[in-house]
C-alpha cells in the first residue's frame, strides 16, 4: 500500500493545474449576436475607436468574423488617448 504525503499531493495538484492551464485558450471570441454587433455607430462610438479593433484585418479581439470600422458592439471600450 502506497502512502502519499501531503507535500506530494500538493505537488501533483500544482503540476496538474499547470498542465490544464497550458492547454486552455486564454481567450474565446463571442458571436455578433452575443455582443449585439451592428454595422453602424452608436452614440458617436464605433469600432475604429475601440481598443479591441484590429484595423489591419478588420477583426475584433472579442467578436468573431469580419468587423466594419464604422460598426459598434456591447464590448466597445474606447482606446486610451496617448499623451
Amino acid at each position: 500500500m502506497k502512502v502519499t504525503t501531503r507535500r506530494s499531493f500538493f505537488q501533483y495538484m500544482a503540476i496538474l493545474g499547470l498542465a490544464t492551464f497550458g492547454n486552455t485558450p486564454l481567450y474565446a471570441k463571442g458571436t455578433k449576436v452575443q455582443y449585439r454587433y451592428q454595422d453602424s455607430p452608436k452614440d458617436g462610438n464605433q469600432c475604429s475607436l475601440c481598443m479591441h479593433f484590429i484595423p489591419e484585418t478588420n477583426e475584433c479581439r472579442m467578436v468573431e468574423g469580419s468587423i466594419s470600422p464604422d460598426g459598434w458592439c456591447a464590448a466597445f471600450y474606447k482606446k486610451p488617448e496617448k499623451k
